[in-house]
């Protein structure tokens, strides 16, 4: 099994929750070059996707533009505790994760 690369943290707020995440991903632009003066091919996450419950709660887009390993948070309205929250997100090389967590 591959190491989680995900960090998805939930702080309620009032009637609802923030949903934070750390995600551990290179988000290569594809314009630096390596060592040897060669291209690195792009890499980014192309969303991320926020459930509560198996409701849809939210999408980020993200592009080649944004820094290595995203911090990224949303707030979601009217969560509770025992609400289930789940984070998906794939990158444009087909990589993926999924990261659920109990709202405390």
């Amino acid at each position: 099994m591959a190491k989680k690369r995900t960090r998805l943290k939930a702080k309620i707020m009032g009637s609802g929750i923030r949903a934070t995440c750390l995600i551990k991903h290179p988000m290569e632009t594809g314009n630096r070059l390596d060592a040897d003066g060669n291209k690195i091919p792009i890499h980014y996450i192309k969303y991320v996707k926020f459930s509560i419950n198996g409701a849809h709660a939210g999408t980020l887009n993200l592009g080649p533009g944004v820094s290595e390993d995203p911090y990224l948070s949303l707030d979601i309205a009217d969560v509770k505790a025992g609400d289930t929250l789940v984070l998906q997100w794939e990158d444009n090389q087909g990589e993926s994760e999924i990261v659920e967590r109990v709202v405390k």
